[in-house]
C-alpha cells in the first residue's frame, strides 16, 4: 500500500475538508508553489487518489481537483475518522460545481488578500460546505442529531490587533425562493442563538450574482428585524454580488449591511481574540519546496 508523502497529506487533507479546489486555490490554502503541487498531482493520479474534474463555466479550461474513493479511503485514515456515507456515494458535486467553487473561492481571495499584510493577519480558521453544519449541530428530544442550519462555509479571520471575525458564507445563486431564505434567516437567529450569548458579533454574508437578490435579501431581513425580531439581539447580515467581489476584492467598501450603507471586512463586529491561541493564518505557513520548478502544469494534463 501506498504512503501518501507530506505535501500529498496536506493535499488530501484539504480536498477532503473543502471537497474540490483547483490548483491555484490549493496553491493559496497550503503555500506551495505552483510545480511543487504540478508535481505532487503527477504521483497523486498514478496512485489513484486523485482525480480532475472539468469547470466549464470557467475559462482557459480550468479544472478543479477532487478525490477518488481510493483518496477518500486513505483521507479516512489520516484523520481517524470513517464516513461510510462518503464512500456510498460519488465525490464529485454534481449540480453543485458552482455553488461549491464560488464559496471556496471566497475564502481562497481571502487568503490572497492577507498576503499583503501583516505576517499574523489572515484566516485562521476555515470549515468547509460539507461540514458546516456539524458546527451548530442540535440533538432532539429524541436523541437525533440535526444539522438545520448548513452554512456553506465558516470562517474566522484575526486582524493585527489580535480581533476576530467570525463569519457565515451563503453562497446564493438565485435558484432558492424567498421562503427558503426566509426560513434560512429565520435559522440563523433561531439556532445560533443557542451558542452565541451575542448574536450581534455573528456575521452572516451572502453573495449573490444580481444586486436585486441582494435587495430583495436585505429587505426580507429588515422587515424580520422589525417585526418576529424586534426586540432580541441578531446578526450582522452582509450582501456583496460576486462580480462587485472579482472587480474591487473583500476589503472594500462593497457590503452592503442592514442600514444600506457600504462597508468593508474590516468594518464587521468583531470578537476580542488577543487571549486565544496564535495560530499560523491559512496561507502563510512555512515549506521546505521538495520539488524543482518549472514542470508542466497537471491542470493541463
Amino acid at each position: 500500500m501506498f504512503v501518501p508523502r507530506h505535501i500529498e497529506r496536506e493535499i488530501l487533507l484539504a480536498l477532503y475538508r473543502y471537497r474540490m479546489l483547483t490548483s491555484e486555490q490549493l496553491s493559496l490554502l497550503l503555500h506551495y508553489e505552483l510545480p511543487t503541487l504540478y508535481n505532487a498531482f503527477r504521483t497523486l493520479k498514478q496512485k489513484r487518489w486523485v482525480e480532475p474534474l472539468s469547470l466549464d463555466f470557467l475559462p482557459r479550461n480550468v479544472k478543479g481537483w477532487i478525490l477518488t474513493k481510493e483518496g477518500m479511503e486513505v483521507a479516512f485514515g489520516l484523520t481517524k475518522e470513517y464516513r461510510i456515507q462518503l464512500l456510498r456515494r460519488s465525490n464529485s458535486p454534481i449540480g453543485q460545481t458552482e455553488h461549491l467553487y464560488g464559496s471556496n473561492r471566497f475564502f481562497t481571495d481571502l487568503i490572497r488578500h492577507s498576503l499583503h499584510g501583516p505576517d499574523e493577519e489572515g484566516l485562521i480558521d476555515w470549515i468547509g460546505m460539507r461540514d458546516g453544519g456539524d458546527r451548530y449541530s442540535i440533538v432532539d428530544r429524541k436523541g437525533k442529531k440535526t444539522t438545520p442550519l448548513r452554512p456553506d462555509g465558516i470562517g474566522t479571520y484575526r486582524f493585527a490587533n489580535g480581533n476576530d471575525v467570525i463569519f457565515h458564507v451563503e453562497y446564493d445563486t438565485g435558484s432558492e425562493h424567498l421562503w427558503v431564505l426566509h426560513n434560512k434567516l429565520w435559522q440563523y437567529v433561531d439556532i445560533l442563538k443557542q451558542f452565541w450569548s451575542n448574536l450581534s458579533l455573528v456575521n452572516v454574508l451572502f453573495i449573490t450574482r444580481d444586486p436585486r437578490r441582494s435587495e430583495r435579501i436585505l429587505g426580507l431581513w429588515k422587515v424580520m428585524r422589525e417585526d418576529a425580531f424586534r426586540r432580541q439581539s441578531v446578526p450582522a447580515v452582509w450582501t456583496v454580488t460576486e462580480g462587485t467581489l472579482a472587480k474591487q476584492g473583500p476589503f472594500a467598501s462593497v457590503w452592503i449591511g442592514s442600514e444600506y450603507t457600504a462597508a468593508s471586512f474590516q468594518d464587521f463586529p468583531r470578537l476580542d481574540g488577543r487571549h486565544a491561541d496564535r495560530s499560523v493564518p491559512l496561507g502563510k505557513q512555512m515549506h521546505i519546496q521538495p520539488f524543482a520548478k518549472g514542470v508542466k502544469g497537471a491542470d493541463q494534463l
